[in-house]
Formats: C-alpha cells, structure tokens, sequence
C-alpha cells in the first residue's frame, strides 16, 4: 500500500533530522520529498515549536570545541535534560559558537569562517574578505564577525568588520564592512557607519543582530555603543550607551526580552539579589528605560554555593542562569522575569565531553534540514 503523499508529510515533518536523513535512502520518492525546499520549510515550522538549546565547549589548549544539544524543557517540566552530542571538530580558533539561525551554525574554524548544520554535518567554509589595497600596508587591525538571518528574504548573512588602526596603536579607526549572502561566494562591502570595534557577542532576531562596541580616537576609548545591524537591507544604527547604565551594567549580555532587544550584566553571578536590565526605547532619540527584578527570596535554597550567570533568554522568555565552564552534570537556573520564579535543571549525558574546564555558551537552536545552499559542502 502507498501512503498518499500528504499524509506522508504530515508524518515526516514531525521526525527529528538524524532520522529524515537516514530515511533518504528509502527510495527514490522519499529521498526527493524529504530535500524538496517546500518539506524542509515545513519541517522548519514545526521545529520552531520543539527549539533545542544548543552548548558550545571549547578547549583552548588542544583546540578542540565542539557542540551538543538539550530539549528545552516547559515550565512545568522539572526532569532532567539528556545531552546528545551531534558535532566536534579540531582547530576551531574562536573563543564561542557565534550564532544558531534557522538551524545553521557560525564558527571560526583555522582562520576561517565555517557555517554548518550540527544535525547533518554539512557545512560550508570560506575565507575572509580580503583588506583594501590602499589600506594592505598597515598590519595593526581587529576582524570580527556576526552572522544573521532575514525572515523576509529568508536570506542568512555573514557580516565581517575589520577595524584598521592608521598610524600605529594610538592612531584614528578606519572601518571596512563585508556581507555575504549564504548561496553565494562573493563578499560586498557596505557603507555607512562610524568606525567602532565589536566587543563581545551578538544577539539576532527579528532580521536585526545586535552588538556592542566601542570607539577609539589616538588611543583614548571613546563611548560605548549598542549596534544594530538590519540584515536585509545591511544598514547600520547605534546608539550611545547610557551614563547611568555603566554604573549598573560592566560586562553587557544582550538579550532578548519582550520583544526587544536589553542589556543585562553577564558577570552578576546568581548570587546577587536583583538583575538590572537597560532597554532602549528610541535609537533615534537614544531614550534608556532601566528595569529591576528582585530575585526571589528562595532562590538561596535552590542554588546554594552555585557560580552561574545569565547565558540568555529561551523560548519561553524565561532568563537563563548556567555556568562558564563545564561541570558534571550542569547544573542550570531559568528565571521567569513576569512572575518572578525560579526552577532548577540538569544537564546529563555528558561522560564523553573533557576535559572540566571546557568553556561553555549557550544559544536558541532548532532542528533544521538547511544546508549553505549554493556554496560548496562537505559532509
């Protein structure tokens, strides 16, 4: 009997990855529904509904990083959370994952920039955009990189800038900016921002990735800004830091919380008593609203002697507390901002990650079939 093709699916949509690419060889028939762009858009809708937390560990000494995956659990649900591990590789250079769009990876590997789906093992890597002639003969320069998905478009972009210091280390900044488009293999330079230098990681959604970064004039460190980069039309705004939220705020995590895009401190540990948050409300008109949450007075017995921070926000807007470096199992916090709750998780299943001190980040991850259409892949 053959399954009438729209009933296969509604049953092949709801699969994880590892199995749709074992059922490619199937037959024929299954092999080219399971690729055709319309199912992996399905499956990609549906997976929206079931997101992963995807861990990033990363081993300095011998350069060896990898990644594994956790469900994200609902609030109510207190079990334990089983780490799979799907991806590890060597010479990875980069102190952490970049970013997850649509089921798609960013990493600096040996120099380069290396865009993958853990769950397939496909993936796609490119060199940097190459300096300016005119600027080839000074040596002294920063390169950094975000990586974006538009859901208009439906387009991810890699952005590069490369922050050039004219005239030795106290000189002024020149700044060039790359995009390319994954399905292409060509970098464009876009124009239109004051030079700045990215400083720690970004956060994308809504077809918008956000940084922060800092300027710098002969040598002197300037303001401090929020960058927002629109990956569709690949323009730049910033916004000068607040005054007041430098007092509260020392290390900024980006987040994201009820829409919007907000500054919390990655360095208060779960031990302080309250979480500060900075949200702009007007780039323009560079407006800051300041938020308090006052953590709940239990939280001392459920996390007792716990060096965790906040790593981001999940699905369910809950912030998440985890810690740096690895530890078995990992014990994780997820804060609920709106009533003002606490709940406690472990991760399990990681007898096979070492060493200890591994460092971790954290990022929103779905199931996707995706691959770096257009550019040459391995697996």
């Amino acid at each position: 009997m053959i399954v009438p093709e729209h009933l296969l699916i509604e049953i092949l949509k709801r699969l994880p990855v590892k199995s749709l690419c074992q059922f490619t060889c199937v037959s024929t028939r299954w092999r080219f529904l399971i690729s055709d762009p319309y199912f992996i858009d399905l499956h990609l809708t549906h997976s929206a509904t079931r997101p992963k937390l995807l861990v990033g560990f990363h081993d300095p000494d011998d350069e060896r990083g990898g990644v594994f995956s956790v469900d994200q659990l609902e609030p109510h649900n207190g079990r334990a959370q089983i780490a799979t591990l799907p991806f590890s590789f060597h010479g990875w250079t980069g102190p952490f994952v970049l970013q997850s769009q649509q089921g798609l990876v960013s990493l600096e590997v040996g120099g380069h920039i290396q865009i993958t789906n853990p769950l397939t093992g496909m993936y796609a890597t490119f060199g940097l955009p190459r300096i300016t002639e005119r600027y080839a003969s000074f040596s002294c320069y920063q390169q950094m990189h975000s990586f974006g998905f538009d859901p208009v478009e439906r387009k991810h972009k890699v952005l590069s800038t490369r922050v050039i210091i004219m005239g030795g280390l106290d000189g002024r900044l020149i700044m060039e900016s790359w995009v390319l488009t994954l399905g292409t293999e060509k970098w464009r330079q876009v124009e239109g921002c004051a030079a700045h230098e990215k400083k720690g990681r970004e956060v994308c959604f809504d077809g918008v990735v956000y940084y922060m970064a800092w300027s710098c004039l002969h040598g002197v460190h300037g303001d401090d800004y929020l960058v927002a980069f629109d990956v569709r039309t690949e323009s730049f705004r910033m916004i000068t830091i607040a005054a007041e939220a430098h007092k509260d705020i020392h290390r900024a995590l980006l987040i994201k919380f009820e829409e919007h895009v907000a500054m919390v401190d990655r360095n208060k540990a779960l031990s302080c008593e309250e979480i500060i948050m900075w949200i702009p409300e007007d780039f323009d008109q560079e407006i800051w609203k300041k938020r308090v949450f006052s953590l709940p007075s239990y939280w001392k017995e459920i996390a007792p002697d716990r060096r965790v921070f906040p790593v981001g926000t999940v699905r369910s807007g809950e912030l998440l507390f985890a810690p740096r470096t690895l530890s078995k199992p990992v014990c994780m916090f997820y804060y609920n901002l709106k009533t003002n709750s606490l709940r406690r998780s472990e991760i399990c299943g990681l007898d096979d990650v070492s060493p200890e001190f591994c460092a971790l980040t954290f990022l929103n991850h779905v199931e996707s079939l995706l691959s770096p259409r257009g550019l040459p892949c391995r697996k």
